[in-house]
């Protein structure tokens, strides 16, 4: 598969400044002309030079481009008897119109490219089938991911060009298709897209170029390269993907980690459960998941959550990796035999942390903003609940942040901290981006021991990692 820089530049400055940037990085550099104002094909494909896509867009399709259609076709005529390796010209541009650049494409390349900005068509192949019909010698099919589903409909797409000997760029477009950029190697696609900087991204979704070759190692994906992931909603924060493809290249694995934004977990699971070998989860998903595994491992009775889950032969066990690492940054810190700790939160991290609290000898209570949530769980494990107006009243050892509160955020505070942080408190905050979170600079403020989210991840993305090596 061929790596693509895309830039749209505006002046030819510009454009030759972009291609500087981009030469020796990327196989090919995608020169969106339609909006350099000072246009000179002769110049820019002027040798020596990289392999360049020409992509003039009309207004009409997305582009800048405001004048006709014969004027459009004479600048991608143009283009070709200048040397470009390839044109792009829309399908929408009509089956005469392409004909007219195929009869003149010698050494030229012509994409037939389809892009739908709204969403998924429900006539994918019939789309695909027509394309084909042109005789492009490349076909490209760029559309709205409205769900991270719809990503398995290019991929199956791409297996079936692969099958017919066509070559096939298929993309999903929009954060839920970011996999699909990513992944384009693994089921044959022709190429993918990446802009030099995430701010000059030229399609919605776009990782940088730097980003698909030092992260995601995408030039050396295969089709035999083993896939994990992240399951939740938001996932952007997440740090997954730095920490688990960095190990993936230290051991020279053939495997990647991406990240799956999943708005229907059912669905997800139903669609990917032989996708991947593993995953880990996140918010909101530790709880609602468990339903869907085939096996789980013994202690996920009494945590009910799940953060790692692994595909063994088509069977999906899930395991629980948070709580040894709850454990493993409490007793760095201090002993927890007899402490006082403040819980805030109900869900699964909440849960983990109650039941790491009790094995180390501690006194929990759950804190919540669902008063039947918070009481359940205090009842089911023996300890007390608070509700959250009582909470600027407590005494405490330790306080624990197992809420979402304070996520990407320079000033929210889960509580009123003047009134409880004391020096000889430890503050523990499930967080991790921030790596330093409101609530923990309060708290170094006020003389506290602190256990960032940063910690908690990676001392458990390392027993994650172990688990996912071992899998491959």
């Amino acid at each position: 598969m061929k790596l693509c820089c895309s830039t749209a530049p505006s002046t030819m400055a510009e454009a030759f400044a972009k291609i500087k940037l981009a030469k020796n990085k990327a196989d090919v550099i995608e020169l969106r002309v339609d909006g350099i104002s000072d246009l000179d094909l002769a110049l820019l494909l002027k040798p020596p030079r990289p392999p360049c896509i020409i992509t003039h867009r009309l207004e009409s399709e997305g582009g800048k481009f405001k004048d006709g259609m014969k004027e459009h076709l004479q600048i991608l005529l143009s283009a070709m008897r200048l040397g470009a390796e390839y044109v792009d010209v829309e399908l929408r541009c009509g089956i005469n119109a392409i004909e007219t650049l195929l009869q003149h494409a010698t050494k030229t390349k012509i994409i037939v490219s389809s892009h739908n900005f709204q969403k998924m068509p429900a006539d994918l192949l019939t789309l695909y089938h027509r394309m084909e019909s042109t005789g492009a010698h490349i076909l490209k099919i760029a559309v709205m991911a409205k769900d991270i589903t719809d990503n398995q409909h290019l991929f199956a797409l791409l297996n079936l060009a692969h099958s017919r000997k066509r070559k096939l760029i298929a993309l999903c477009m929009g954060e839920r298709g970011e996999i699909s950029r990513i992944l384009q190697g693994k089921y044959h696609g022709y190429l993918t897209y990446a802009p030099l900087d995430d701010s000059e991204a030229t399609a919605p979704g776009q990782r940088s170029l730097q980003d698909l070759i030092k992260i995601f190692r995408v030039p050396i994906l295969t089709t035999r390269t083993k896939v994990f992931g992240l399951i939740g909603n938001p996932v952007s924060h997440s740090k997954g993907i730095y920490f688990h493809n960095k190990i993936f290249k230290q051991k020279k694995l053939s495997a990647v980690y991406v990240n799956f934004l999943v708005d229907n977990l059912p669905q997800f699971i139903n669609t990917y459960r032989n996708f991947a070998q593993g995953f880990s989860v996140t918010m909101p998903y530790k709880q609602e998941i468990l339903p869907l595994l085939d096996t789980v491992e013994p202690e996920i009775s009494v945590l009910k959550a799940v953060n790692t889950v692994i595909n063994r032969t088509n069977n999906l066990h899930g395991m629980n990796l948070d709580f040894a690492a709850i454990v493993a940054c409490l007793k760095k810190r201090l002993s927890m035999k007899g402490k006082r700790v403040t819980i805030l939160g109900t869900g699964g991290t909440a849960r983990t942390m109650a039941i790491a609290a009790l094995s180390l000898g501690a006194k929990p209570a759950i804190v919540g903003r669902n008063k039947m949530k918070a009481m359940g769980l205090a009842l089911e494990f023996g300890c007390t609940w608070l509700s959250q107006d009582a909470l600027n009243e407590i005494h405490t050892d330790v306080v624990v942040n197992a809420t979402s509160v304070g996520m990407n955020s320079t000033k929210d505070i889960p509580f009123n901290v003047h009134r409880i942080l004391r020096s000889t408190m430890t503050v523990f905050d499930a967080v991790y981006t921030p790596p330093v979170t409101p609530l923990l600079q309060k708290a170094e403020q006020a003389g506290c021991k602190i256990i960032s989210g940063e910690e908690l991840f990676r001392t458990q993305a390392r027993l994650q990692s172990k688990v996912f090596c071992q899998a491959i």
